[in-house]
């Protein structure tokens, strides 16, 4: 199952709140149950009559488990969020009801309505907003939620968001328990079925975020839902549930956010990036204008002053241009959203964008390796080495002919300098199912990669400097250098003459009387040290 997921917003900020604020209670039902199950059928009636009798203060989500029947076609739509819940609370029968995380874990036949209405008096230390829309033509449904706490919520907190489908009807019984109609099916959990985690939930802490999804299996677009709930990860709790609104209202008027940032090397030797970062605005008003400062190691590199028209949920890829910087072991670069529409950010907290560079390591004087292993569609993959300095193309390759196979090209490199390495796929889902990517030197890995889009980029230092000194002045010459087999060697006496490979070994020994010609084919490509008499010359062999 396809799917995208764009995280626009997070987490933390103080502002001032009444001490004693309370917030209506949402509980949050998970229902597990499956469709050649006879006690659900026979429980799912009263079930559903409850969760509809108190639809705006119940959020409902049902799981379809594979056991009794192996074949549930909602469960099979989805196994992994699925399997996910049910491993949450270790459910192993089914029917089976979960209130609030711990409120209740039992079959659902236990619950009542004087039950709800207890549960109901109680009040949430959180108050959550929903909404959502479903775009036909791209096929996409996009959920925003936003919420903050009026008192702290310990523990390690995770916001969850579930699509459900409210309503399926089969005109034949998928099952053999003779249900033909099923209600808030869950279909996807956003953006992962491991939530997103809240950190440090204080009083005033706010979030804010948008989640895409790519429609899958789903019967009528029309029946979408979504849900959201907040739950301690630990001990289960679940703080507070959230049901969509067609007319939410957001917390704040001027409120942006900055995310994702993306064209930056996670690697880097240059000192120079080009970034770019998504614009979201979580505010009621349009914003027209924005000040994003760029800072690499808490030094101001940059000012954008941002002009534009972003509605509400609405983003923006903002290019921030070149940047120049020192580069050293560890590099942070933030990007800070500084003023919206000319006025102080009302929600801080979501402001900072954050991505972490690290020097890319020299390697010296070894063989490279570039491997790939091919996924199912190999003449997709292509891939360059460019010299930065020079932005000469130094080698290539791809495309591949053959699906889910190892290759590896022997890397050239013949100066010292900084160097590109960028892998494309013309299909933009980068290497799928076991498809990888990788520089070795000698048995050491420098990158790797296989999740990308369209393309992935980083950056290597390589030093050609050999592990004996080279005399400035060869009283031999050797030539063509680099080579693509054959070196002449040409000496004024009689010399030895013996050859290394990068890994130290001796791979031939002669003697040059005038001149030699080696064919250097049989010790494949790399580099070699060539040492005639008492000097020593490194040769490329292509």
């Amino acid at each position: 199952m396809k799917k995208s997921t764009i995280i626009l917003a997070s987490l933390m900020m103080l502002f001032s709140l009444r001490a004693n604020a309370q917030n209506e209670r949402i509980l949050l039902f998970e229902c597990f149950t499956n469709a050649s199950c006879g006690p659900c059928a026979s429980q799912n009636p009263a079930l559903d009559a409850l969760i509809d009798a108190n639809a705006d203060r119940i959020a409902a989500i049902k799981y379809h488990m594979n056991w009794p029947g192996a074949n549930d076609p909602m469960y099979l739509h989805n196994p992994t969020d699925n399997n996910a819940r049910r491993g949450v609370y270790n459910i192993n029968s089914v029917p089976h009801t979960v209130v609030d995380g711990t409120r209740y874990n039992g079959l659902p036949n236990g619950l009542n309505q004087n039950t709800v209405n207890q549960w109901l008096t109680e009040t949430s230390p959180i108050e959550m907003r929903l909404s959502y829309e479903v775009d036909e033509a791209a096929n996409i449904i996009t959920v925003h939620v936003m919420g903050r706490a009026s008192e702290s919520v310990p523990g390690n907190i995770k916001l969850f968001v579930g699509i459900i489908e409210k309503e399926i009807h089969y005109n034949s019984a998928p099952g053999s328990n003779g249900e033909k109609d099923f209600y808030s099916v869950m279909k996807k959990l956003l953006p992962t079925s491991s939530g997103i985690t809240l950190n440090q939930v204080q009083a005033g802490s706010y979030f804010a975020y948008s989640f895409t999804w790519e429609l899958a299996n789903v019967y009528h677009n029309e029946q979408l839902d979504a849900i959201a709930w907040v739950q301690n990860q630990d001990t289960k709790v679940v703080y507070q549930a959230c049901k969509s609104s067609p007319t939410m209202e957001t917390f704040y008027a001027n409120e942006a956010c900055v995310s994702d940032i993306t064209n930056v090397k996670k690697m880097n030797c240059s000192g120079v990036a080009e970034p770019k970062v998504t614009l979201t605005n979580f505010g009621s008003n349009t914003m027209t204008s924005a000040k994003l400062e760029v800072l690499v190691n808490g030094e101001a590199m940059k000012t954008i002053e941002w002009t534009g028209n972003i509605p509400t949920f609405g983003s923006e890829t903002v290019d921030l241009g070149e940047i120049n910087f020192a580069i050293e072991e560890e590099n942070l670069l933030e990007v800070v959203v500084r003023s919206v529409n000319n006025v102080t950010d009302e929600a801080p907290s979501n402001d900072v964008a954050t991505f972490d560079i690290k020097q890319a390591s020299q390697t010296v004087d070894k063989v490279l390796k570039v491997n790939i292993r091919t996924d199912s569609n190999p003449q997709e993959t292509t891939w360059k080495v460019t010299k930065l300095s020079t932005g000469e193309v130094i080698q290539e390759g791809g495309p591949y002919a053959e699906p889910n196979t190892m290759y590896t090209d022997t890397l050239v490199i013949v100066g010292d300098g900084c160097y590109d390495f960028t892998i494309y796929d013309a299909g933009g889902d980068g290497l799928t199912g076991t498809g990888i990517y990788g520089l070795r030197a000698g048995s050491t890995t420098i990158f790797s990669g296989a999740h990308f889009e369209y393309s992935e980029s980083t950056e290597f230092s390589y030093e050609v400097t050999a592990d004996v000194e080279e005399n400035l002045v060869h009283s031999s010459s050797i030539y063509p250098n680099p080579t693509n087999g054959l070196i002449n060697i040409f000496c004024q006496d009689k010399q030895n003459v013996v050859i290394y490979n990068m890994a130290g070994q001796r791979v031939y020994e002669g003697q040059c009387d005038g001149t030699l010609q080696i064919d250097m084919k049989r010790f494949g490509a790399g580099i070699y040290a060539v040492k005639v008499g008492e000097e020593t010359q490194r040769i490329v062999v292509k």
